[in-house]
């Protein structure tokens, strides 16, 4: 996938109030279509920016319509071709694009922090468990095994001998977010690619340049370029036509709730597999024999994690009113020391967010929950796209207590008088993803974590937690399916049944 550089003016903006004029080397990226570099049909670019100070990186494609359907005619044979190659190759394939990733992860990891806004440490880590996963599902893929059944077990049928073997659906859609574009790049990729499905993916808009990168380096590996395609564009555009189409197997998409309900209706009017993985509003429970000090570790690690932008962030801190006060006065130390600036200096702690937009979507949150009865006790303000770590105090009255999701560096505290209170606030949310309990008593904790209707229960320790091999994702409005090594080939395969009538025969 090729590139090129031209220097050119442009005006950039740090915050709403500061412009600046600076000189720069401006990238053009090409999406990939039929292992081609291509421009918009259209012409139209996408520029994207460095979320800190908004000197653009480089410019992408503005997909269209006409974009996506090519980059479908092509994954027909993709999928013919790749399917054919056998597992070991596919496997060997990957763990060599998973080595080019790991040779790379200092370029990868800056370019990630400058288009998303995220630490440089978060987006390092970010690039070592895209490296996981891409070795993880070569591997997983290796065991993708099937069974021999007797169906003596019947009957009638003590004659036939079933054997079953799992195969790939075919062509598929993978939509990305903008908050861990390289991640779940290899969650949904690596998957679909192990298991010998072609897969066209369109990249979050925001920040897509990394993902151009790891479609790059899954060519040289030895990916066919029919394979593997990427749509740059925008969701209603792009994203829309991929959705809709009667040409795919199936969808997989990351994002918000309310999108993921359109992408189903598309794919249910198709018949099409969609696996979703949605809003969350997690619970975080202290209970009155917690370790206050290792809670509040976990709640401040789990909401400024990609500056508050995760699905399961620490979002709904529900305390025992007995350790309330202890916890609500070591969190807010933490909370008003928290360091905000440049994604990549080492001493920062939050960085911008997405957008000025999702600044101003988070600050308008922030004060319609005051409106609602919280206290804001620390932080809420807005520069630009940053939004200063807040505190606040609310109760049920709150949206936030239950259905409203806020994406960014906002801790919501609230007191209760019971873990049985707790967890019925915590299963009145529409949403249920992740959670966490803190407390010393085992069997409390074991009747939480199966009386919490999520996808994950985490006892002691945040619920900003996601193991690579772990079943992810929730209950409710969260999602459908389960995202993981041990469990998307399944996802992302059928079952055939191959029958050998009546060759058992009794002598």
């Amino acid at each position: 996938m090729s590139t090129e550089t031209e220097t050119t003016e442009t005006e950039t903006t740090e915050t709403e109030t500061t412009e600046t004029e600076t000189t720069e080397t401006l990238v053009r990226y090409r999406m990939s279509i039929a292992g081609q570099d291509r421009d918009s049909a259209s012409g139209e670019i996408i520029e994207v920016r460095n979320k800190f100070d908004g000197v653009i990186i480089g410019t992408v494609p503005a997909g269209t319509a006409d974009d996506a359907q090519a980059a479908l005619d092509a994954a027909r044979d993709g999928a013919d071709l790749w399917s054919a190659t056998p597992a070991f190759r596919r496997a060997a394939i990957l763990k060599a694009a998973a080595a080019r990733i790991r040779a790379r992860r200092d370029e990868l990891s800056s370019v990630l922090a400058a288009e998303n806004g995220k630490t440089l440490a978060n987006a390092s880590m970010e690039i070592d468990t895209t490296v996981r996963i891409f070795e993880g599902f070569a591997e997983e893929s290796l065991r993708l095994f099937g069974q021999t059944v007797p169906l003596g077990i019947q009957e009638g049928l003590q004659a036939d001998l079933m054997i079953t073997v799992r195969e790939p659906l075919g062509v598929m859609v993978g939509i990305l977010p903008f908050n861990f574009p390289a991640e779940l790049f290899a969650h949904k990729v690596g998957a679909a690619l192990a298991a010998g499905n072609a897969i066209v993916v369109k990249p979050p808009e925001d920040d897509p340049i990394a993902t151009i990168l790891l479609t790059e380096i899954l060519h040289q590996a030895g990916v066919p370029g029919a394979a593997l395609q990427l749509v740059t564009g925008y969701g209603h555009v792009v994203g829309d036509h991929l959705s809709k189409s009667p040409d795919i197997a199936a969808v997989t998409f990351t994002g918000s709730t309310e999108v993921g309900a359109v992408i189903a209706a598309h794919a249910g009017r198709n018949v099409v597999r969609v696996f979703l993985e949605l809003s969350g509003n997690d619970a975080f429970i202290v209970c009155d024999d917690a370790d206050i000090d290792a809670a509040v570790d976990h709640a401040v690690a789990g909401r400024i994690y990609a500056n508050g932008q995760v699905c399961v962030a620490t979002k709904r801190i529900m305390v025992a009113r007995s350790r309330y006060d202890d916890f609500l006065t070591s969190l807010r130390a933490r909370v008003e020391a928290l360091r905000v600036g440049d994604q990549t200096d080492a001493d920062t702690d939050v960085g911008p967010l997405i957008s000025v937009d999702a600044a101003r979507v988070v600050e308008r949150q922030i004060q319609e929950a005051v409106d609602q009865g919280a206290r804001l006790l620390v932080g809420g303000t807005r520069d630009g796209a940053f939004i200063t770590p807040a505190l606040l105090e609310i109760d049920t009255s709150v949206g936030i207590a239950t259905d409203e999701e806020i994406f960014g560096p906002v801790f919501s505290v609230l007191a209760v008088d019971s873990l049985d209170e707790a967890i019925e606030i915590a299963n009145a949310s529409q949403f249920g993803l992740n959670a966490a309990v803190f407390t010393a008593d085992l069997k409390q904790a074991i009747r939480a974590g199966h009386r919490i209707k999520a996808g994950i229960v985490s006892v002691n320790g945040g619920n900003a937690y996601r193991p690579d091999v772990a079943a992810f994702g929730g209950y409710k409005k969260s999602g459908m399916g389960r995202e993981g090594i041990a469990y998307t080939l399944d996802e992302f395969t059928q079952v055939k049944s191959i029958v050998l009538r009546g060759v058992i025969t009794e002598d």
